[in-house]
């Protein structure tokens, strides 16, 4: 890469060479011209474009001018040559031009960055001509303005760094109730989180994040002007500014809005969130709107939030995985942080039969026969203490039901599917966009009714191998044929960025690609000529005849990464078909899958 930079900057002075006359001098501030070191000789560019080794502006310039800007944040080193801008009234971010050596030549535009540590600029004397800065942004050829794009922010400013736009710090805790993220912990656990858009993102499971209130964000609370019933905050592990973490519109105890008058934060109060983390923009690590809640102020609870039976709810737990389903609490928890009438992505959730639902006449909805569809409400125990309301769910397979007494009280469930909140006061499942996954650990590619007990196979857990670029899933219940088929992504015309729902092979076996819980879909690039799961995406492989015995995966390897995906990523087996999902790892890290080649081995 560096090679490429270089060689395209070289040609860029020499074309400007060519282009002005020998007996005319080059303006001292031609924003073209090279800049010069302390030997008098043009700058090379240089750096990897890391936090560790920022990219100099000649390596930036020189990257974007190649057209090989990676859409991404980069880290930039360089000194401030003038400033255009800054705004303390209205966004509280600056415009400015950084060079190598601080001079007018061979600038690079910082366009609407944000201040030190990421926050906004207070005062026009924060920056001035001359200072040394690190930028954290996106490169863009802007109508051709070279330039950090807005959303960028100084990480160092003449050596001094705060934060970088996220917590900093030793990293602790597992997300867990008992073991809660600390700020540092909660910023490493979204890190490798993508965004696309603010439509297009991915996010954590509900997990936990301790800390301390360090401030308050503008009419960040309720009685600050606030009129949604929620607050944004930061908080730190000491209540000091340094290492902060971003609780952006947070609801209250019980996931319950806040009430003006009584339910006040302060500066110093010690919390425990509880919710979805998100990466904003790539750059922010943040709670996502309106999907977390105070679990704990100042050791204060208040049920978490659990409605359906009323009582307090136990605890959340699950990461929505097939893998890790959510309980009863968590599903809840997701379906109140919910707009009126607004739908979840698609989860697993479990639980026991509490009751069936009866309609207004008093018949069970065990089985509506109308519909083909059955109404009932589960809970961790099978008590009304922090029950769930599933709401005109289908049967196996995502089909209808075909008769009735199915279902029975204490009956152990898992779920998969969409959840609401009915009319912003019911969280439930969302009408016939949830189905029964599981019942008494058995499942069913019949789809017909059957008690429970009919027509499926035990989904089952296949062993992981791990060689460089190469992933490979071995089935051991199964015993292999000689019979196999090669899928080459690069050869099945997709075009480039397209989201991939299906594929259908020539010997009938289908392929389905699935988002999951996460808001990013699987989709195929030209850039690796690779399929990429992202975060908890999966694929399910279905043979016309035969089951699946194994699946070798060929992935992309760029600039010494394998992506062969999480390091929990998994799969199981059930019936004629194998699921691969990117399983998140909890806050352990890892990539996305981008899938060149799969081979496909059929059992006898």
């Amino acid at each position: 890469m560096k090679k490429i930079i270089y060689s395209v900057l070289m040609m860029f002075m020499v074309a400007m060479t060519f282009t002005s006359c020998a007996d005319v001098p080059m303006p001292y501030d031609d924003p073209n011209q090279a800049a010069i070191d302390e030997e008098g000789s043009a700058v090379e560019p240089a750096g990897l474009g890391t936090i560790d080794d920022p990219y100099n502006v000649a390596a930036a310039n020189a990257l974007i001018e190649s057209g090989e800007a990676p859409g991404t944040n980069v880290y930039v080193k360089g000194k401030i040559v003038s400033i255009r801008e800054i705004d303390t009234a209205s966004f509280g971010n600056a415009s400015f031009y950084i060079s190598d050596d601080g001079n007018s030549k061979n600038q690079l535009l910082v366009y609407r960055s944000m201040s030190l540590g990421k926050k906004p600029f207070k005062s026009e004397d924060e920056i001035k001509d001359g200072d040394e800065v690190i930028i954290c942004g996106v490169l863009v050829n802007y109508n051709g303005t070279y330039e950090f794009t807005q959303g960028c922010y100084i990480y160092s400013l003449n050596g001094e760094t705060s934060g970088g736009g996220g917590a900093t710090g030793e990293a602790k805790g597992s997300g867990t109730l008992d073991d809660p993220y600390n700020p540092a912990g909660a910023a490493a656990a979204v890190k490798d989180l993508t965004w696309t858009d603010k439509d297009n993102y991915e996010t954590t499971g509900n997990v936990y994040v301790k800390g301390k209130i360090s401030r308050i964000a503008e009419k960040g609370t309720f009685t600050e002007g606030g009129s949604y019933g929620n607050a944004s905050f930061y908080i730190s592990d000491d209540g000091t500014e340094n290492g902060e973490f971003y609780c952006f519109r947070i609801l209250y105890l019980g996931n319950k809005k806040f009430e003006a008058g009584k339910t006040d934060i302060k500066v110093g109060d010690e919390v425990i969130i509880c919710g979805q983390l998100m990466n904003y923009r790539g750059n922010t690590p943040e709670t996502d709107a309106g999907k977390a809640y105070l679990y704990s102020l100042n050791g204060e609870t208040d049920g978490g939030g659990s409605q359906g039976g009323g009582e307090s709810d136990g605890t959340a737990t699950g990461s929505g995985t097939l893998a890790d389903p959510y309980n009863s609490v968590a599903i809840n928890n997701i379906a109140k942080a919910l707009g009126s009438n607004e739908k979840s992505a698609d989860y697993y959730f479990k639980g026991k039969v509490v009751s069936i639902a009866v309609d207004r006449n008093g018949v069970s909805q065990n089985y509506n026969a109308g519909y083909g569809n059955a109404s009932f409400y589960i809970s961790d125990d099978g008590t009304e203490k922090g029950q769930f309301y599933v709401y005109r769910a289908l049967y196996f397979e995502n089909k209808d039901y075909t008769s009735g007494d199915t279902l029975k009280v204490g009956d152990e469930v898992v779920l998969y599917g969409k959840v609401t909140n009915y009319n912003g006061k019911t969280p439930e499942s969302a009408q016939k966009e949830a189905y029964l996954y599981s019942l008494n650990g058995k499942t069913s590619s019949s789809g017909g009714s059957g008690g429970g007990e009919g027509g499926g196979t035990s989904t089952s857990t296949v062993s992981k191998a791990t060689d460089g670029a190469t992933l490979t899933f071995t089935d051991s219940g199964l015993t292999a044929s000689s019979s196999k088929v090669t899928v080459t992504f690069s050869e099945q015309g997709f075009t480039d960025q397209q989201e991939v729902k299906s594929l259908t092979l020539s010997d009938g076996t289908t392929i389905t690609f699935s988002a999951e819980d996460s808001q990013t879909s699987p989709k195929y690039f030209n850039s690796g000529e690779a399929l990429r799961l992202y975060a908890r995406n999966s694929m399910t492989i279905t043979g016309k005849d035969k089951g699946i015995a194994k699946v070798v995966l060929t992935c992309q390897s760029y600039s010494g990464t394998n992506y062969v995906g999480n390091e929990d990523a998994s799969a199981t087996s059930s019936d004629k078909s194998m699921k691969i999902t990117n399983t998140w790892g909890k806050g352990s890290g890892g990539t996305q899958m981008r899938i060149q080649k799969m081979e496909i081995t059929y059992a006898q």
